[in-house]
């Protein structure tokens, strides 16, 4: 019996792909998803697998015992780009309009929309011989990636 771990990636939502600077392209694109297995994204930059939306999950084969998945949105910077440019209009449209410094409320608007880090999403287990471990991962808008145990 084969020890798996099986990983449907999810398309992000509508928005979440609007929020991306090239979002007139990538509105129709299925994104991607980096995965690590069983190592630490901060000190190994380049991902285990890169896995892209679909509708049949992926499986992968593992040995037995205790394994860490790590999820990254590769699109993360991206997002996170066009959150701080909308909040920089609007918060020099507001401020401008109130009749302050548009700079500042630029400033304000970009600092309050930006995050100052990019979420990774994780699923930890333990398998034993012949166990399928069923999860579910998506990108938000935030650049985070929701993981969910699917039963």
């Amino acid at each position: 019996m084969k020890t798996q771990v099986s990983i449907l990636v999810k398309n992000s939502s509508l928005y979440s792909r609007a929020m991306t600077f090239w979002w007139f392209i990538n509105i129709f694109k299925k994104l991607p998803v980096n995965v690590w297995i069983d190592e630490d994204p901060e000190t190994v930059k380049k991902p285990t697998m890169v896995l892209k939306a679909s509708k049949t999950p992926y499986e992968i084969d593992l040995t037995p015992g205790y394994h860490t998945l790590y999820f990254t949105d590769p699109k993360a910077g991206q997002k996170r780009f066009s959150r701080a440019m909308t909040g920089a209009i609007l918060g020099a449209a507001t401020a401008g309009a109130g009749g302050g410094s548009m700079l500042a409320g630029a400033s304000m608007g970009a600092d309050s929309a930006n995050s100052n880090s990019v979420g990774v999403g994780y699923a930890s287990f333990t398998l034993k011989e012949g166990d399928v471990f069923r999860i579910s991962v998506r990108p938000n808008r935030k650049g985070d990636v929701k993981v969910k145990e699917e039963k």
